[in-house]
């Protein structure tokens, strides 16, 4: 039987029979190969957590030289990999061989948090450095495959850009030691001589001197894999297995766009056949179709220098923009047009292109048999049995004018929401119009092109007024007919508007700069690629007397992150007999459960069990209620349904297989049989209309009144979900143990997981240990939803006495998850000339899901009214409930909802009296409380420059039509609630003097450890490194609440004080005895008197230190008024931190919240289905959080000097959630930008009008109200 074989890390492997058609690389690197550093989230090339290097022999061939690649190796099925090497996060750098100069660099400039993304990241700019030098700027902008949650990417980009060609000397690394070597391409320490006689020529060698061999397995799953070289070999498979059920498989990233469970029977890898890949030019450029992207681009660039191709310049700029580099690595342009071709709705930008100019496709039938066919009639080709052949692009002379474009959620890495091209002919004046292509993408599965438009426009003067608004009446004509709904797509309305503006957008760009008025000519710029190098600027006092506490340091186990040798909860290793669970989800949104049949799923081999709610033996909840919490839970919340369905895809059952995969395919096996259906309520704004739906939770009456009403303003402010997005799914590891249960869980909160497993299981929790080293991030969702698939996960070890793996996928996660609670705000309010507030009725309905449990009323009980005057506030709120999944904890909950509309509010004072916001915001302000406020924003406007950007900001909206700017003031007091439980351990080992301590709290990225370490240290007055802080679990620290409300590090940190102050208690009369003598001399001393080394603390509500902690942030934005586009331009931030404890992982916690709120205001929107309440943003694919380049261009963060708290807590305050709630601020800008769009349509700037966030490109573009009638040249 033939096997596949490739190496890792030069290590040979080889696969055969034994693996699955559904079986990754990624899958073989942890399980097979347990090379765990390798890290994975979404599985479909949207996050970049799983990439690692390879190199193949077919890309060396078409590259002309040895080529080292980045791959996301979810996408990559194992048997692709024959005769690849790999190297993975292990292979570059490690604590035996030493570590890289990309994993150093990283963990000093502080570019790791969670640190569970951070292989990821290095391995990408690893494979970026392998293949070519890159600037500054280039890096940025290559870097778009990965997603960090935590830093904010500034710190990253700051890292990476260090090995930029134009960088400023590196003084991490010799950056001489660091080139090129020339013949192989690949950087590296290259010692050896130019000149060496082992330097060689690349010898090209002709198929005819390749042996051809194919590969042949028989799967486990029973599907036949083949590995071919030639073309003949295709269809000679076909002659012999037949055409109905087969796949071609090159880079196989078509299942990134869509999803793919299972394969078909017959499987056959192209990606070495030499015959589909490559080019030539006889006539036309043709480009072989298995030709990867990247090797295109390379190709457009060589050949666009012939005058006739010239306009592959503009194509390889669009495809700069289409998905990102490892996945144009591997993927092609077959495999780009076929799933367009099986999937007409997907907003293909190769099939635009192609159709822009009038590029045609070669159709092999069979051998010898070739057909060639236009864009437009390959879309109904049966492809049957067929192979797409090649590429033809026409030469185009210097009269075929092209511009394109791609409008996205985000600035890099999304598909399209509308995509479009426009070529025209024109005459030797640039004048009338001989020929002309409009396409389009995204607008529905079958309109491609503007048929009826391009007839219009030809034999007509382009750049004319009167042409201009002829062909937008036709065009908006034409796409009436065409465009439909797509969810979660854009509305219809946005899409069609959108494409009017874009055919604007490309004449003016087009137009000669002697035909466009300057008042209009802004609009040819496209906004994100005006987008220079990004800079950041942190601003911080430290005291040395006080250090290491107040030092800047990087975080302890940064390097161990960069390097992947961090451990995460799914990184223990395979036991033998281990199984995989998966959660069967409801398919209606309410309705009862008349009977579940898992027959069907239980036939499929492999599968092992299926468990329902009938199955739990204890209590089927997975929420602690307990009298203890009772300001946080009020009632139990299912494990599994009970039979009553609360909302759509909630989970009613467990399958349990041999694989993953095996188990997520089961998992839609299982048949539900319901009755008494109904639709859902799922949106906040209907439910608070009906009473039985709203529970009053508190009021609080105003303690005064004002008597100068001269304006009452009404109003309404919702905002909605936003998933937490941690790098790290959920997930549970457990095994069965000699007394019950041991588990790993990927909690915020492990007393939870074991305290519900005892009551779910009727086990005593003293059988139970659950372990936590670290979190891949959590902001809140880990709290408690973690411990619902931890129950589930036990719940099977409990039953087969076998180890389980639960790993929760993104999809389950964002469909069976609650999320960030939305909020909708009803208010009036009563103001003086000035727009101080003299009274405000202020309702707040938070919408809690189907139940109202996790109580966040109580964190925005002090917040409602922000920093401003509380005298005037009559606030009330209630808890609503929609038959939507139980929201939960999200990065500073009850808090940011209250204060973003408070400061809402405050904006619609201003512009309805025709103020100045930042005016009303300080007259308003509560200066007995918040009197800092008034002196950060005072030092912000100095620094800022801010009375002259504010004229700059006026002046260029008067200038420009099409670009608008904004630039807006937030204020922030956030208040810290609430007490917790911690026991904190501390260990000193008598022989050496180290110190070893554990804690109640879970290391998450908000850097507790190195706080901690920080702490001990300097009450010993000893080196870090002589300290460790030892992994978390319920038995070393039982009985612990939370972690949680930022409050965690600050507890941890009294509770490491007390234990250091016990230990110096014992040791002062030996130390007085002893005199001034080393650390280790007292320690070995103390031992020897019998002096006990070991110090216990708690942490309760007597430490309670909650200090206000305030934010005040200027923000200036710029956007594109006819797409909806926007651009950061600057975000000055400065956060009264206190004093400290370590500045650098404060300012990291502060960028990283704040990029979350901006997230939350911008591009990540959730998207549900009316009928169903089912949720369609369920994937990286369709829910957009921001990349590197939607940061701030320039992005400043200062912390308040002088400032200092308690000596208890250093003089530190809490940093991990507040500046989450400032990210409103860019909200605030962008209205102003909308608003002065607005202007020049004619309306009043003194109109409100609502956007319920994120203000998202849609929402951008139709609140400017522009109309087609607008768009001139002149």
């Amino acid at each position: 039987m033939d096997r596949v074989t490739f190496k890792i890390n030069g290590v040979k492997h080889s696969v055969g029979h034994e693996v699955s058609s559904t079986t990754t690389l990624l899958d073989y690197i942890r399980k097979v190969a347990e090379l765990r550093g390798t890290k994975y989230m979404c599985k479909e090339a949207g996050c970049g957590a799983c990439i690692v290097s390879y190199s193949r022999p077919s890309d060396d061939a078409a590259f002309g030289r040895h080529i080292v690649q980045g791959v996301n190796s979810c996408m990559v099925s194992i048997t692709s990999c024959q005769d690849w090497e790999i190297t993975t996060i292990e292979g570059i750098g490690n604590r035996l061989k030493g570590y890289h100069p990309l994993q150093v660099t990283l963990a000093k400039d502080n570019g790791t948090q969670c640190g569970y993304c951070s292989p990821g990241w290095v391995m990408a700019m690893y494979s970026l450095l392998k293949t070519k030098p890159r600037t500054m700027l280039e890096i940025e902008k290559d870097l778009s495959s990965n997603i960090c949650r935590c830093t904010g990417y500034r710190p990253i980009m700051d890292a990476f850009k260090k090995f930029g060609t134009d960088a400023p000397p590196n003084v991490m690394i010799d950056i001489e030691d660091l080139k090129i070597c020339e013949k192989t391409n690949k950087i590296s320490k290259c010692n050896r001589p130019t000149n060496s006689k082992l330097d060689k020529e690349w010898y090209l060698v002709s198929k005819d001197e390749v042996p051809n061999k194919i590969i042949q397995i028989e799967l486990h799953d029973h599907r036949l894999w083949y590995r071919v070289e030639l073309l003949i070999d295709i269809f000679n498979i076909f002659m012999e297995q037949g055409t109905n059920s087969y796949m071609l498989i090159n880079g196989n990233t078509g299942k990134g766009v869509v999803p793919l469970l299972e394969y078909p029977r017959l499987l056959i890898d192209i990606s070495c056949v030499w015959e589909l890949q490559g080019y030539y030019i006889d006539q036309n450029l043709v480009v072989g179709a298995g030709t990867t992207l990247t090797k295109v681009m390379e190709i457009f660039d060589k050949v666009s220098e012939d005058e006739y191709f010239a306009y592959l310049r503009v194509l390889n700029e669009h495809l700069e923009l289409v998905a990102h580099i490892p996945v144009k690595n591997i993927g092609t342009l077959a495999g780009n047009l076929m799933v367009k071709h099986h999937h007409p709705e997907f907003q293909s930008d190769i099939f635009l292109l192609l159709s822009t100019v009038g590029a045609e496709l070669t159709i092999l039938q069979g051998p010898g048999l070739m057909e060639v066919v236009p864009m437009h009639q390959f879309l109904q080709t049966d492809m049957t049995g067929k192979v797409l052949l090649n590429v033809l692009f026409p030469p185009l002379n210097s009269q075929y004018k092209i511009w394109t474009d791609k409008i996205m959620p985000r600035a890099q890495n999304s598909h399209a929401y509308v995509n479009c091209g426009f070529l025209y002919k024109l005459d030797r004046k640039n004048k009338e119009v001989f020929e002309c292509r409009i396409a389009y993408g995204g607008l529905s599965p079958t309109f491609t092109r503007a048929v009826r438009t391009e007839s219009y426009i030809v034999g007509r003067e382009l750049f004319t007024n009167e042409t201009l608004q002829g062909a937008l009446e036709v065009l908006s004509k034409e796409l009436d007919l065409f465009v439909v709904p797509m969810p979660p797509n854009p509305s219809v309305e946005y899409r069609k508007q959108l494409s009017l503006a874009l055919f604007y957008k490309g004449l003016l760009a087009l137009a000669p700069k002697h035909k466009v008025n300057s008042y209009y000519a802004s609009g040819a710029i496209k906004l994100h690629e005006s987008r220079g190098l990004s800079r950041g600027q942190q601003d911080f006092e430290t005291d040395p007397t006080t250090y290491p506490v107040n030092q800047p340091i990087p975080k302890l186990e940064g390097v161990l992150q960069c390097a992947g040798e961090a451990k995460y909860s799914e990184d223990v290793p395979t036991l033998p007999g281990e199984v995989y669970a998966c959660f069967v989800l409801t398919t209606v949104p309410l309705g009862k459960i008349v009977k579940i049949d898992p027959s069907k799923a239980l036939e499929r081999p492999g599968v092992i069990a299926f468990y329902s709610a009938a199955d739990i033996p204890g209590l089927n909840s997975f929420t602690p209620v307990d009298e203890k919490y009772i300001t946080l839970f009020k009632l139990n919340e299912e494990v599994l349904c009970n039979g009553d369905v609360k909302y759509y895809n909630q989970p009613l059952g467990i399958v349990v297989a041999e694989t993953e995969r095996l188990a997520q395919i089961a998992s839609k096996l299982v048949h539900v049989t319901y009755t008494d259906v109904k639709k859902p309520v799922i949106d906040i704004k209907e439910a608070k209309k009906i009473p039985s739906r709203n529970t009053l939770t508190l009021n609080i009456p105003p303690t005064r009144v004002g008597p100068n009403v001269q304006r009452v303003i009404t109003g309404e402010k919702t905002v909605y979900s936003q998933y937490h997005f941690c790098m790290e799914t959920l997930v549970c590891v457990s095994h069965p143990t000699e007394e019950g249960i041991r588990a790993y869980s990927s909690t915020q909160w492990i007393d939870s997981v074991q305290n519900m497993t005892s009551q779910s299981l009727k086990m005593d929790m003293s059988k139970i240990d659950v372990i936590i080293r670290r979190l891949g991030g959590a902001y809140g969702l880990k709290i408690t939803r973690a411990t619902q698939q931890a129950v589930a996960c036990n719940l099977v070890v409990y039953k087969l006495n076998r180890p389980c793996r639960f790993i929760q996928s993104m999809r389950t996660n964002m469909r069976a998850v609650g999320k960030r609670l939305p909020n909708s705000t009803d208010f009036e309010v009563g103001v003086n000339d000035q727009g101080v507030i003299q009274y405000i009725n202020f309702s707040i309905y938070a919408d809690n899901g189907y139940i109202y449990n996790e109580n966040f009323t109580y964190y925005g009980m002090d917040a409602y009214y922000n920093c401003y005057d509380r005298g005037p506030w009559n606030y009330t709120s209630y808890n609503t409930v929609t038959d939507t999944a139980s929201n939960t904890w999200c990065r500073s909950p009850g808090t940011l909802e209250n204060v973003v509309a408070t400061e809402m509010i405050l904006e619609q004072i201003a512009y309805e009296l025709g103020l100045d916001p930042l005016n009303v915001r300080l007259a308003n302000l509560d200066r007995a409380r918040s009197s800092a406020v008034q002196e950060m924003t005072d030092i912000i406007i100095e620094r800022s420059n801010y009375r002259e950007r504010r004229e700059s900001v006026e002046k260029f909206n008067k200038e420009n039509r099409w670009k608008k700017r904004g630039l807006r003031f937030t204020f922030l007091r956030w208040s810290p609630v609430g007490n917790q439980y911690y026991d904190v351990n501390l260990c000193v080992y008598h022989e050496d003097g180290t110190v070893c301590i554990s804690h109640g709290g879970v290391e998450m990225g908000q850097g507790i450890n190195t706080k901690a370490a920080q702490i001990c240290a300097y009450y010993f007055k000893i080196p870090i490194e002589k300290i460790q802080v030892k992994p978390n679990d319920t038995v070393i620290t039982p009985n612990c609440f939370t972690t949680g409300g930022s409050l965690t590090t600050q507890n941890t940190g009294i509770g490491v004080q007390k234990c250091c102050e016990q230990i110096l208690l014992r040791l002062a009369p030996l130390r007085a005895r002893m005199g001034d003598v080393s650390w280790e001399v007292l320690v070995r001393a103390a031992f020897t008197a019998d002096i006990d080394l070991q110090a216990h603390a708690i942490v309760n509500a007597l430490d309670t230190e909650n200090i206000d902690v305030y934010g005040v942030t200027l923000s200036e934005v710029e956007i594109d008024v006819l797409t909806g586009e926007h651009e950061i331009k600057r975000v000055d931030l400065m956060e009264d931190t206190g004093r400290s404890t370590n500045p650098d992982i404060d300012i990291g916690q502060i960028e990283g919240a704040f990029i979350m709120g901006v997230g939350y205001w911008t591009c990540e929107e959730m998207v549900y289905d009316p009928p169903t309440g089912e949720v369609l943003t369920d994937r990286t694919w369709e829910y957009h959080v921001p990349q590197a380049r939607d940061i701030p261009q320039d992005f400043r963060v200062s912390f308040r000097k002088g400032s200092y708290s308690t000596p208890r807590l250093f003089g530190a305050k809490v940093v991990g959630e507040p500046a989450t709630c400032m990210g409103v601020g860019i909200a605030l800008a962008l209205r102003e930008a909308i608003t002065a769009a607005r202007t020049d349509s004619g309306i009043s700037s003194r109109i409100w009008y609502e956007i319920d966030g994120p203000y998202t490109v849609e929402k951008i573009y139709l609140n400017c109200a522009t109309k087609k009638e607008q768009f001139k040249f002149y």
